[in-house]
């Protein structure tokens, strides 16, 4: 870990004026181990209010709140939401230090649905992007397959073939795809305003994810929602984790 470092204080740190919904933002005793390595992490850049730890492929970006995950309520509204707390934007500059060149190729951040997540800390998913997905996006885009604003994101469905869990070929899933300029607003804020309200869907039920469009972040970004339940065949299925489309497992 670069820059100005210090070292952090008891359980229980947190951002909020009173205490968040301990249903769907935890609590700061919950016995999780991914809340417990945020602790023990001895060092993180001076001022965050996140840190990175090392995952089984890839690293994750993990806040110093206690955050349960997607489903937090006060990642929309509340302390978690304003700019300081864009654990995206973050993510994605810590990522490209790590995956950003030669001889890694596109990559790309996700979060797990809370169905499909093993670890109830909110973690952001920073690893490479899956072989031929980045190509996928481009032309879906081409095609005309995925929206131009975000208030047409729910509305149009996009077939992505990742990794299905063999190696053995690539696995079609459906997914609501947007392409945006940039990284400087409140992605949960947007999945809830533009894909939930609209839908009466779960947040807790979502995966999102973001790749950059052009091969890196040449042209902007993608914006990937889905949920297990999305579609069902004979058309691609949803999903509700980020490992289709990042190599994060």
């Amino acid at each position: 870990m670069t820059g100005e470092v210090t070292v952090t204080g008891e359980h229980g740190e947190s951002a909020l004026s009173s205490a968040p919904d301990p249903q769907l933002c935890g609590r700061i005793e919950d016995d999780d181990t991914l809340w417990k390595v945020a602790w023990e992490c001895e060092e993180r850049p001076k001022g965050s209010r996140w840190l990175v730890a090392k995952g089984e492929k890839g690293h994750l970006l993990v806040p110093t709140d206690r955050i349960q995950g997607i489903e937090c309520p006060d990642l929309v509204s509340g302390a978690y939401s304003d700019k300081d707390h864009n654990y995206w934007r973050w993510a994605w500059d810590r990522a490209y230090d790590w995956f950003g060149q030669p001889p890694w190729g596109t990559f790309g951040l996700g979060v797990n649905s809370a169905g499909s997540r093993s670890k109830n800390q909110l973690h952001i998913h920073m690893s490479v992007v899956v072989q031929g997905v980045a190509g996928d996006l481009e032309q879906a885009r081409a095609a005309g397959t995925v929206a131009k604003d975000l208030s047409h994101w729910p509305l149009q469905l996009t077939t992505v073939k990742g990794w299905d869990g063999k190696l053995s070929a690539r696995d079609p899933r459906s997914y609501r795809v947007v392409h945006t300029a940039n990284l400087d607003f409140n992605l949960f804020a947007a999945l809830h305003d533009y894909v939930i309200t609209p839908t009466g869907e779960n947040m807790a039920a979502q995966t999102l994810i973001v790749v950059g469009a052009g091969g890196g972040q040449k042209d902007g970004y993608y914006l990937l929602n889905s949920r297990k339940d999305l579609v069902k065949p004979p058309t691609a299925p949803g999903v509700g984790y980020c490992d289709s489309v990042l190599v994060c497992k």
